[in-house]
């Protein structure tokens, strides 16, 4: 007789990549141990050998996305390491739109103070004093958090977007009241393949910086 296959072994691995799996698909707030149990045809006790708890879990969810943030390499230009650990990032936490809202209030592991450590890094090696690498860091860290989490948060799909912003214009009662936010959404409608607004005010951010070295 053909034999049976068992059940895959439980591991910290694998839980962690249904977590993340059931995460990107359902959002953060509908991921429980239980449910994580039933997916991988396991006891929900058996899952608390591995993660003690929940939060333990989403530490260790946030830990393994900071890990696959781009590492900059020896010698290379503190603009370019900037712009491609800020665009790792980004395209992660795009990837996986649960990640915003929790980046900043899990508990610090090695792999994102290691992100940190390298952003800073490049700022001072590439010649700003502490208190500029301390500015530059925050800005851009706060443009990529806030650019992600507006993206997460946004109700409308991009490419409903022109749609969108068509009914809303057609909807308003008084649009000279508010011309100016109705150019912006006329804006919208006339460039639907916007440019990589992310990108382009990145490096608006690091012109300003720049020009203080």
């Amino acid at each position: 007789m053909p034999r049976t296959k068992g059940k895959p072994q439980l591991s910290q691995a694998r839980i962690l990549r249904a977590a993340v799996k059931h995460a990107d698909k359902n959002g953060i707030d509908g991921l429980s141990m239980r449910q994580l149990a039933q997916q991988l045809d396991a006891g929900v006790m058996s899952l608390y050998n591995y993660y003690a708890s929940k939060d333990e879990l989403l530490d260790a969810m946030v830990e393994y996305i900071a890990a696959k943030i781009e590492q900059p390499k020896p010698g290379r230009d503190w603009r370019k390491s900037v712009t491609g650990i800020s665009t790792s990032l980004y395209r992660l936490m795009v990837q996986h739109p649960w990640l915003p809202a929790i980046w900043n209030q899990r508990t610090l592991g090695p792999n994102k103070l290691a992100y940190m450590e390298a952003l800073l890094r490049v700022l001072r090696e590439g010649g700003f004093t502490v208190s500029l690498a301390c500015d530059t860091y925050h800005a851009v860290t706060a443009h990529i958090e806030g650019f992600s989490l507006q993206s997460a948060l946004f109700p409308i799909k991009k490419k409903d977007v022109p749609a969108a912003a068509k009914t809303f214009l057609n909807s308003l009662e008084d649009a000279d009241s508010i011309p100016y936010f109705a150019e912006h959404v006329q804006h919208h409608i006339d460039h639907p393949g916007s440019p990589d607004r992310f990108g382009m005010m990145l490096n608006m951010i690091l012109d300003g910086f720049e020009a203080r070295l």
